[in-house]
Formats: structure tokens, C-alpha cells, sequence
């Protein structure tokens, strides 16, 4: 129970944040596709010092604990910078898009801790079937998104006549 409340709290707190600081979704996917790297990395190590310092404590493991962390980091630093969306539509989108990747890329980590039955366990089968292809979709909807950013508009002349 206590994996299933920190799940939605990490993703309700993700998609407050990017909500609130309007950032694009492209920069925030590609930190968390940064942070599943560097949870790869470093959680075993980021872990013991977890453990060390009693941070997290509860029934999580420290290596979890670490595996969230390094997973959201870059994408909780980059709320504070970068570039953002004018439009009330494009940040609720963006919000949401950015909250169900992160439960995409926290299916595995935080899933095996989880002890579940009837509904709940079908549910969480479904999404380990397929966390993947939402993070692929996810990832590759990030890169169109920062692909538009700078993109210029080839009608328009920046020549003044």
C-alpha cells in the first residue's frame, strides 16, 4: 500500500509541478529518459548512502528510495528553467502527457514491490505489458515537441521588403 501511494504521489507531484511551471513536455521527457539512465547507473550506489543516512525509511528499500530519486531529479530541476508553454491547453496537456510518462517509466522499479490481487493486479500486468511503448511514444512525442520549438516558419520571410 505504502508503494501505491508514493506511485501517485510522485506522479500527481510531477504533474503539479510541470502544470504550475508550464514547461514543455519535450524538455521534461527527455529528463526523465536522462534520470532512467542515470537510476540505472547509479541507484545501487546512491542506495547505500540512502541506507546510511536512514533517508526514505519505511518498507521501501533504499535501492527504490535512490531509483525514484535519480529518476525524477532532472526533470524536478528542470521545472525551474527552460522553455515554457503560453497557453493554458498546452500546459494541462503537456501536465498530463508529462505525469503518465513517469508512471510509464516507474511501472518496473516501484511494480515489484507492489503486493496485488483481483483488479489491481490486472491493471498493473497491463501496464507492465506495456510501459514500454508509452515511454517510446512518450520520448518520440518529446523530440517532435522540441523539433517544433525551433522550427521556423518557411512562409514567412524574416527579410523586410
Amino acid at each position: 500500500m505504502e508503494v501505491i501511494v508514493m506511485f501517485v504521489a510522485i506522479v500527481l507531484a510531477v504533474f503539479v509541478g510541470a502544470f504550475v511551471s508550464g514547461r514543455r513536455f519535450g524538455v521534461l521527457s527527455l529528463s526523465l529518459a536522462a534520470g532512467s539512465i542515470l537510476s540505472g547507473f547509479w541507484a545501487t550506489g546512491l542506495a547505500v548512502l540512502v541506507e546510511a543516512f536512514g533517508v526514505g525509511g519505511g518498507k521501501l528499500p533504499p535501492v527504490v528510495v535512490a531509483t525514484v530519486v535519480l529518476l525524477v531529479a532532472p526533470a524536478v530541476i528542470l521545472l525551474f528553467s527552460g522553455p515554457k508553454y503560453s497557453k493554458k491547453f498546452g500546459r494541462v496537456v503537456s501536465a498530463l502527457a508529462i505525469g503518465v510518462l513517469t508512471a510509464a517509466f516507474l511501472v518496473k522499479p516501484l511494480g515489484g514491490l507492489m503486493s496485488l490481487s483481483g483488479g489491481a493486479l490486472e491493471v498493473y500486468r497491463f501496464l507492465a505489458d506495456y510501459w514500454q511503448y508509452v515511454v517510446g511514444v512518450g520520448l518520440i512525442l518529446g523530440v517532435l515537441d522540441l523539433f517544433m520549438l525551433h522550427t521556423k516558419n518557411l512562409l514567412k520571410s524574416d527579410k523586410k521588403h
